[in-house]
């Protein structure tokens, strides 16, 4: 047998494999566009949820759900947050019993009836308040609708 001589050979050498780091620059755009997302989404859940409307539906929804001896007064002073927030704590906070009842009456009108709201500005000063009903939580939700999306 004839042997061939392999000794002038040189090795063989695998090319260099590329290394991980510095990353192309299709990587740091792809980087910066999902840090981009996430910030806007962050900042635009933030303003959403700091909005008075979800956030007073969310209190009425709680105040429904506990269903207390006082949640007509946790109602009333709701609505009156609510209005404060709307109008501005100087117009809002001196109102009381009559002018209340008026004033839940004429900001958001077909919302509240004449008994509804007698009995949301009375609430607090009444010692034994009763239950809200249903309908009145209802009422009282179409009202925080409307005043704070006017």
């Amino acid at each position: 047998m004839n042997q061939i001589d392999l000794s002038g050979l040189r090795d063989i050498r695998l090319p260099v494999q590329p290394d991980f780091w510095p990353l192309a620059s299709g990587w740091y755009i792809l980087i910066g566009c999902i840090l981009i997302t996430a910030v806007l989404g962050f900042v635009i859940w933030r303003l959403w949820r700091n909005k008075p409307l979800p956030y007073a539906l969310r209190e009425l929804k709680k105040i429904k759900q506990e269903n207390e001896k006082d949640s007509l007064k946790q109602l009333s002073q709701l609505l009156k947050r609510v209005a404060m927030a709307k109008h501005g704590r100087d117009a809002i906070a001196p109102l009381h019993e009559d002018e209340w009842q008026e004033f839940l009456l004429a900001s958001a009108p077909q919302t509240l009836n004449k008994e509804q709201a007698k009995q949301l500005a009375y609430a607090i000063y009444n010692p034994n308040p009763k239950t809200p009903d249903k309908r009145l939580f209802l009422s009282c939700q179409k009202w925080i609708e409307k005043v704070l999306k006017k």
